[in-house]
């Protein structure tokens, strides 16, 4: 019998890492002199995944965790699939062994 998959649990199944992420935001002051707007900066922590693609299988970063798509185009076919009743492409028991994980973690910096 076919298993249709949920978004949640793509969601889930691609996160290989996270990581706490320092950086500066730019606010609007409320005045400013002669016509030039001010800023506020302020330093904020993100988290940031490493995540699997389940269109293409490219790994990349994103700072939504309920995100299962590398770019908007994965994200369409990915959808077209899921309406028409079809697993998606990616093997994920596959790309999330040991050995591949490992060596993405290495590449983009995660410990």
């Amino acid at each position: 019998m076919k298993e249709n998959i949920t978004k949640k649990s793509m969601y889930q199944d691609n996160i290989i890492a996270a990581k706490y992420v320092k950086e500066k935001r730019k606010y609007p002051s409320c005045g400013g002199v002669a016509g030039v707007q001010d800023y506020i900066t302020k330093e904020i922590e993100r988290i940031r995944y490493l995540k699997i693609c389940w269109n293409c299988g490219q790994a990349y970063e994103s700072y939504k965790h309920n995100s299962f798509a590398c770019k908007p185009k994965c994200r369409y076919n990915i959808i077209y699939k899921l309406k028409r009743s079809t697993k998606p492409p990616v093997r994920m028991d596959l790309h999330m062994k040991a050995k591949n994980i490992i060596q993405l973690k290495e590449r983009f910096g995660y410990l």
